[in-house]
């Protein structure tokens, strides 16, 4: 173990990196802060090829520190796996691959670091969770045991880790435009947001939610200070504590209609209409040609239970849930003779050894959700690279909508560019909604054509 103290010594680390791949540990100064009003308090580094561990401190106290500016100076032609690689991002924005994701990729969970707590980390936990920086002054040596017992987890799933070329691009994909979005941050009225939440985790007018991609489909939950950005209530009002940050702004949520038959249309080949899907299926559902309001609710019900609870032999004879059940037939084979399958955008792997407790329909479940997930993705690379030239800031995604910050400024042409974008040539059709703030929002879809 090496501590790295002045610029001769940081040289040593540069030519190690170098020489081989390498990973990498940023312990913050603040455990409980969001990385958005946080601070590098150092860096464990591992070469892999020299078997050599360094420690590169800016912050802590029982050390020499380094200029923070040296952190840009820090990369290699050789891969380099940073644990919370969309965290880092915001520190240092050279090429760099996420360490929990080839751990995940490969078991669908992300490394077990849980098991790595060392009960100096939890008592001083306990002891100075309301102080701000405290990593900074936990001794350097219980942080090390840490690092290191990290470290041996991590090089449990390298050992066993084939990069690929879907790898890679998911993993930039994820973990790049989920980055995107965290930064932005949702402007909040300060005062509701507090009564709301009992939360203040409030850095320049703004709470910053985290994404975390390691579930076992691959849809992101979002959480960050106890609150789940991902379920946020509509009913209590807390939504009226997320508001605009421009003069002459607004919230403006896109979402997608019927997305999971679509999506599953998309992926078995099967047309469906351009109008309602809904009244569609209820058509065939009730044997009529006109349905009422009653019975257009009833058919959304009966739909989600025919995708998620299975398909009865009743409605088999319905030309999509046929075909849809003969997917899930042929998914459950391919998926007891590979031992896996792969998703239909991004082509990962889910194996069945890593999935406890499968049936057919649960198998298909999973799958959907992961195709969701995939196809968001590449909605959401597209509208941030739209973005890039405007002002308006997409500022949340949950599963099947985005929330945008909207600058009027930004003209309507945005508005109809960002919608045009997310259906794809009308492949998923979206409805908008707008308002001052996210509770108080108002349909405008057919405004927006």
């Amino acid at each position: 173990m090496q501590i790295i103290e002045d610029e001769i010594e940081l040289q040593r680390v540069l030519m190690s990196l170098d020489n081989g791949d390498s990973f990498w540990i940023p312990i913050y100064s603040d455990p409980f802060r969001h990385y958005m009003n946080n601070r590098i308090s150092f860096i464990y580094i591992y070469s892999i090829t020299d078997d050599i561990d360094y420690v590169l401190p800016f912050h802590h106290m029982d050390c020499i520190n380094l200029n923070t500016e040296r952190l840009q100076d820090l990369t290699s032609s050789h891969d380099i796996y940073v644990l919370a690689k969309k965290r880092f991002a915001h520190f240092n924005a050279n090429k760099c691959y996420d360490a929990d994701m080839i751990a995940w990729w490969q078991t669908h969970r992300m490394l077990p670091l849980n098991e790595t707590n060392t009960a100096a980390h939890d008592v001083w936990n306990r002891w100075w969770h309301n102080e701000t920086n405290t990593y900074d002054w936990l001794p350097i040596t219980c942080h090390i045991d840490r690092c290191i017992a990290m470290r041996a987890k991590f090089m449990e799933s390298y050992a066993t880790f084939e990069k690929t070329d879907k790898f890679e691009a998911y993993e930039q994909m994820i973990t790049d435009n989920l980055y995107a979005i965290e930064n932005s941050g949702l402007q909040v009225d300060y005062t509701k947001f507090l009564e709301k939440f009992k939360s203040n985790g409030i850095h320049n007018h703004k709470a910053y939610s985290e994404y975390n991609m390691y579930t076992t489909t691959g849809r992101p939950s979002n959480k960050f200070g106890g609150v789940n950005y991902a379920a946020l209530n509509k009913e209590d009002g807390c939504r009226e504590s997320f508001v605009s940050r421009w003069e002459k702004g607004m919230l403006l949520e896109m979402d997608f209609d019927a997305y999971h038959p679509r999506l599953i249309a998309d992926i078995i080949g099967y047309d469906l209409p351009t109008g309602s899907i809904h009244e569609y299926f209820g058509k065939q559902y009730f044997g009529k040609d006109e349905l009422s309001e009653s019975e257009y609710e009833d058919s959304k019900k009966i739909t989600f239970r025919l995708l998620y609870g299975g398909i009865d032999k009743d409605f088999e004879t319905i030309p999509f849930f046929g075909k849809v059940k003969e997917f899930i037939k042929f998914l459950w084979k391919v998926f007891k003779q590979k031992g896996y399958i792969l998703t239909p955008y991004f082509k990962r792997p889910l194996y069945a050894e890593h999935l406890h407790d499968m049936n057919p329909n649960k198998l298909f479940n999973y799958l959907l959700q992961a195709t969701e997930t995939e196809n968001n993705l590449h909605v959401i690379n597209n509208v941030n690279e739209m973005l890039s030239e405007y002002n308006t800031k997409l500022i949340l995604y949950t599963y099947d909508s985005l929330l945008f910050d909207f600058d009027l400024r930004d003209g309507k042409e945005l508005m109809i560019k960002i919608k045009n974008s997310m259906s794809q040539a009308g492949k998923f059709p979206v409805k908008i909604k707008a308002g001052v703030n996210y509770h108080a929002m108002s349909d405008m879809t057919s405004k927006i054509v």
